[in-house]
């Protein structure tokens, strides 16, 4: 062989050696990888909280100024209050009364009202009871606390009678009460009338404060009838409403020699302070 070839066959095998030896230490060597966190291998991030879930406004309803109406009634026994509104104003009725069978009360009939008496309708009007500055006794002002009466007219008008007032006069509130064979009106006048439905015999009333009266029902209408100071037929009824809220009285006065009949509507509501 020649010197050559001798070299060549040296230099291949010093380059084969070269490359087998040189996987080893590149496998000697671990790849760099990715850096893990300190601490345990096996430790999980901690969850991140939940956004707060956001609360919902609720509406707070405004409260109504107006009140639940009251619960029906089932009869006419209970306190009521007087509804001037809803009601005849009695001394208009009874002028058109006159006026329609063509008297009069005479020159002295009138007042310093469009309707007589010292008020801007006579008698106190509008003023409540128990009546205005000049007025009184009623929602309509009374006889009592006026010298000239609600007409401003002479004493000897129907109107001026003790006995009628009460008919002319409704009072601010009453309170029945419902027996046996009985009803029992209390007004806040300090009146009481006690109306008796099976026929017995009546006790004289000492004074007006307290008076027995014959009467009796017409389905649940409680009627009575009377006789007024002058001897005219008197008729006074009380029924409750059909909605049960309302106590509705009438009072039929039979024609005089000074006016015609008349009837007159009068309206109660319930006392809700007072059951």
């Amino acid at each position: 062989m020649s010197a050559w070839n001798s070299r060549t066959v040296l230099l291949c095998g010093l380059a084969a050696a070269l490359c087998a030896a040189a996987p080893r230490r590149l496998s000697a060597q671990a790849p760099p990888g990715p850096m893990t966190p300190g601490g345990s291998t096996n430790s999980r991030p901690a969850p991140s909280e939940p956004e707060p879930e956001s609360v919902p406004q609720l509406h707070t309803p405004q409260p109504s100024d107006d009140r639940p109406a009251p619960a029906p009634r089932q009869n006419i026994a209970g306190a009521w209050n007087f509804d001037q509104n809803a009601s005849d104003d009695a001394r208009q009725k009874i002028k058109e009364a006159e006026r329609s069978s063509g008297t009069r009360n005479g020159p002295n009939s009138g007042g310093n009202g469009p309707m007589g008496g010292n008020g801007p309708m006579g008698g106190g009007y509008p003023y409540p009871y128990p009546g205005g500055p000049i007025g009184g006794g009623g929602p309509y002002g009374g006889p009592q606390n006026n010298p000239q009466g609600p007409y401003g007219g002479e004493r000897d008008d129907e109107t001026q009678s003790p006995a009628m007032r009460e008919y002319i006069y409704p009072p601010s509130g009453l309170t029945f009460a419902l027996k046996d064979s009985e009803a029992d009106l209390i007004d806040d006048q300090g009146r009481r009338r006690e109306f008796f439905t099976d026929g017995r015999k009546l006790q004289k009333s000492k004074d007006d404060s307290d008076r027995q009266i014959a009467a009796h029902w017409e389905g649940t209408r409680l009627v009575a009838e009377e006789r007024s100071p002058n001897g005219e037929r008197l008729r006074r009824s009380f029924q409750l409403s059909t909605d049960g809220r309302q106590l509705d009285e009438e009072v039929f006065l039979d024609a005089t020699r000074t006016r015609a009949a008349v009837t007159l509507h009068y309206t109660y509501e319930i006392n809700t302070n007072r059951q």
